[in-house]
């Protein structure tokens, strides 16, 4: 009898250098790897307010390899900007990229270095309908070694990347394994400079994600794919991404309010650091789902950070995923600071809407998509939000539009 779902999981990681002060190896890493020449990709405002980008440009040169610096990267970058540093690295030799920034410079790094090596046009790659959904080739590609310079994107270690596509006011994210970055090189001291709001941004993102990769659909509920080839990236929760989710939940309970409340705190950023990184290995492995999808669902003109994007429907989004996995959800509010003892498989998803509500209170999080935007405008976040069906389906409970509507409006403000 032929088994009628998954039987199988893998988990994949970058490799990673974690520790204060780790950065200033970077050069000795690239000339191990056997790397003569780079592409550090980063955004002109980290460029230019902060030492950080220049510092890794030194310490790379010290090494006798040469650097160029591509520093066009936006927040929530477009597409255009994969075009531009392909322009750019297309008339060096370069044998590697180096992302230093957050999960943008990152994105861009890893869809350049693709595109460098299997040329195509941008949208060949992205799936239907936004684009033509062609395979991406499995060979390698040039070496990317990521920087983070927030805690919270988790880029340094995943195989995915995400743009915009103005002209259509959309998000899209695509990937593939061969989009892993080479080497990531966590350094605490680089987030250091981060002011408190994007801190609350990207620490929520990496909450959301350790959240989305535990509450994912199980990998063994999955149908069983054709080939082992046709297995996605994302194969659902396992016991293993559900150890990296968990720690990073409790480190991020642990240390994420006094990141917000004291930005020179070496041990809480360590803390918050390293929880980006183990929920970026759990939802890299397992998946998201419905956050990511809702938040999706915003306009693109109004350039919401990606981290309040996703954030802002998460204690909605517990409520509805509680039913399937109360165990877990007890478990989330207990690593969040919650009193659990006693408490029933029917409170669970009432006990983790109330601590992130605690959570978004004590870190000045926006209070709710009314800050942005009103009731009226959620049948077409609905609609939006609906066709992500990647997203959705990763989910331990598929929502309906119904379940999305509810999902909404239980976020429209929490006090």
């Amino acid at each position: 009898m032929e088994m009628p779902n998954d039987y199988a999981y893998s988990v994949r990681m970058s490799p990673m250098k974690f520790g204060v002060g780790v950065s200033r190896e970077i050069g000795n890493d690239l000339k191990r790897m056997g790397i003569k020449s780079v592409l550090l990709v980063t955004d002109e405002n980290l460029n230019r307010n902060t030492d950080i980008p220049k510092k890794i440009k030194g310490y790379i040169e010290q090494e006798g390899i040469s650097v160029e610096v591509y520093d066009k990267v936006e927040p929530e970058p477009s597409y255009q900007r994969v075009n531009d540093a392909l322009e750019v690295a297309s008339s060096l030799d370069v044998d590697a990229f180096v992302g230093v920034g957050g999960g943008s410079a990152m994105d861009v790094a890893k869809a350049t270095s693709l595109y460098l090596t299997h040329p195509a046009d941008f949208f060949d790659y992205i799936g239907k309908p936004f684009g033509k959904g062609k395979p991406i080739p499995p060979g390698p590609i040039k070496p990317v070694i990521c920087v983070p310079t927030t805690a919270g994107t988790g880029a340094e270690t995943t195989p995915m990347a995400s743009f915009a596509i103005p002209e259509k006011g959309i998000k899209i994210g695509f990937g593939a394994p061969n989009m892993m970055p080479a080497l990531a090189v966590v350094d605490p001291l680089n987030t250091v400079t981060m002011p408190p709001s994007v801190t609350v941004a990207t620490g929520v993102d990496a909450l959301s994600h350790a959240f989305e990769a535990y509450t994912a659909v199980a990998y063994n509920a999955r149908p069983m794919p054709r080939t082992p080839e046709e297995r996605p990236v994302y194969v659902g929760c396992n016991p293993v991404t559900d150890v990296f989710a968990e720690r990073a939940i409790e480190l991020i309970g642990k240390y994420f309010r006094r990141a917000v409340a004291k930005p020179n705190d070496i041990e809480a950023r360590s803390g918050m650091s390293l929880a980006a990184f183990l929920a970026a290995v759990a939802f890299g492995n397992a998946g998201v789902h419905i956050n990511h999808a809702i938040s999706y669902s915003f306009p693109y003109e109004r350039h919401l950070p990606h981290g309040i994007a996703v954030g802002l429907c998460f204690p909605g989004t517990a409520l509805f995923t509680a039913p399937i996995y109360p165990e877990k959800h007890l478990r989330v509010a207990e690593l969040l600071g919650e009193n659990t003892e006693g408490a029933s498989k029917y409170e669970a998803g009432e006990l983790v809407y109330n601590a992130l509500v605690r959570l978004y209170y004590d870190i000045g999080f926006p209070n709710g998509i009314s800050e942005y935007f009103d009731e009226s405008d959620i049948p077409e976040f609905v609609k939006k939000a609906s066709q992500q069906t990647r997203l959705l389906s990763a989910a331990c409970r598929y929502p309906s539009e119904k379940d999305l509507e509810e999902i909404f409006r239980n976020s429209l403000s929490f006090w």
